[in-house]
């Protein structure tokens, strides 16, 4: 019997425990992990575990269970983490592949005698629960790894040979900056467990009470670590429902709102970060060739970016003639360009789902009435209903992406077109006959389908009362 790859049955797995109940993952969780710190044998805890991270990681709350002394290690750094692919490498992230890299790292080299010692106390103090020996021990765990990682960086740092192989160990380039990244949190990491205990998961609102705790820590921090402290407001970004309220603490510590002043200040990392986001999004809307792209896609994007750009206007004083304001001028244009680019063929595609034509001798200007010798195209009915999703959700957002007059535009004529196709279906259905009339009912469903995607399902349903009525009174 052929055997199942492995590469696969993780696959498989990871898909299974992705859809359990919340409740139901805490669960297994936490059963595992007890299981593991008694040293119960015969189970794959890592890739079940890896399995449920990623849930766990997305649950609010403080999760329970009984931590072993890995996800005791990763506890300071947790807000950073990311899964592989999903976002791009750069200060204040930290691939979730390169924790065990870390790990291995530490246990095999760096601290081959005192990691495992640590790691049986560890164990030890929390199946006895003796809390203040396991936070003890935790520290000096913490402690340690920091100094290790960063010396072995640094040797690395000063010979050629040395770094090849760190970086062999730790899967490349991105994965010796991740050790770095780790080394520096765990440096400040009573700071960052304060902090963790402050916060709630997600902040969906960054307030005056909160932004004065999180400046006292970061300010304490920043006296004895100042490049380490960065990552205090790094954690509180990640678990920002907005991220650009981070430049409310930026403001803070500024102690202005001038873009000018706060765009040459230590934290300046943080504008810089929102504006490179949006700057990539506007590079890749203005990359797309019109009627070739993910339209659901790019409207996910430009939401995000239309919340960037407020959120980043309305945190600052952005100047038309500083740096920033330059940018992000120039990134909204991008997107106002390639959104009115894409929505320019939409009428087009309209009228390719809900076609015309001519009759008698007039040429282009005789009467026009709906073309019912054939069915509706399907895939041109969902084609046009995702432009029309894509119009009701941009014309939402218009305002900060500069594209209002376009958004208008568009909508009129989309708008007028189906209201003409509309009447004239209506008249047609009471006289048509045979597949004609068939198709015409079919033209109509896709017509109230395209209401219901620019949002006006009041319409859509006025319209199917109007075609029931056209068909009875036949």
């Amino acid at each position: 019997m052929k055997t199942e790859a492995p590469a696969s049955l993780k696959q498989r797995l990871a898909s299974y425990l992705a859809q359990l109940p919340p409740p139901t993952a805490l669960k297994l969780a936490s059963g595992l992990e007890r299981e593991k710190l008694r040293g119960t044998t015969g189970l794959p805890y890592e890739m079940i575990l890896s399995g449920l991270r990623p849930l766990l990681a997305s649950i609010r709350g403080k999760r329970p269970g009984a931590p072993d002394p890995l996800r005791q290690f990763c506890q300071p750094f947790e807000d950073l983490l990311i899964d592989d692919g999903k976002l791009d490498r750069r200060q204040g992230r930290i691939s979730r592949a390169s924790v065990i890299r870390v790990w291995a790292w530490l246990e095999n080299d760096l601290l081959p005698d005192a990691l495992p010692d640590m790691k049986r106390r560890i164990v030890d103090h929390t199946l006895k629960g003796d809390r203040a020996a396991l936070d003890a021990t935790v520290s000096v765990m913490h402690a340690s790894a920091a100094a290790a990682i960063l010396s072995a960086i640094e040797e690395a740092r000063q010979d050629a040979a040395r770094r090849r192989q760190a970086e062999a160990q730790l899967g490349g380039e991105s994965g010796f900056e991740d050790a770095r990244e780790i080394a520096g949190v765990l440096s400040i990491a009573p700071a960052m467990l304060t902090l963790q205990s402050m916060l709630p998961k997600t902040i969906d609102n960054l307030d005056e009470a909160t932004l004065s705790s999180v400046r006292d820590l970061y300010d304490e921090t920043h006296k004895t670590a100042p490049a380490d402290a960065l990552y205090i407001p790094f954690a509180v970004m990640s678990r920002l429902a907005e991220p650009s309220q981070i430049l409310r603490f930026v403001r803070k510590i500024a102690q202005q709102r001038n873009d000018m002043i706060i765009s040459r200040c230590d934290l300046a990392v943080f504008g810089e970060l929102l504006l490179a986001e949006m700057e990539k999004i506007a590079r890749n809307a203005d990359a797309l060739r019109p009627g070739h792209a993910d339209l659901d896609r790019l409207l996910e994007d430009v939401r995000r970016f239309a919340r960037l750009s407020k959120g980043f206007t309305a945190e600052i004083d952005l100047r038309r003639n500083g740096e920033w304001g330059q940018r992000l001028l120039a990134a909204r244009g991008r997107v106002s360009a390639a959104i009115s680019q894409e929505m320019s063929r939409f009428e087009n595609e309209l009228v390719r789902a809900l076609p015309f034509h001519q009759m008698g001798a007039y040429g282009r200007g005789g009467p026009m009435k709906p073309d019912l010798q054939k069915a509706p195209d399907p895939a041109r009915a969902a084609r046009m209903e995702a432009c029309l999703r894509f119009v009701a959700g941009v014309t939402l957002i218009c305002e900060p992406l500069g594209a209002q007059s376009h958004c208008r535009s568009v909508r009129q004529q989309v708008e007028a077109y189906l209201a003409a196709y509309e009447d004239r279906l209506l008249e047609e259905i009471r006289v048509a006959t045979g597949s004609a009339r068939a198709n015409a009912e079919l033209f109509l469903d896709f017509a109230a389908a395209f209401h219901e995607a620019l949002g006006e399902d009041k319409q859509a349903g006025i319209l199917r009362r109007r075609g029931q009525v056209a068909v009875r009174g036949r």
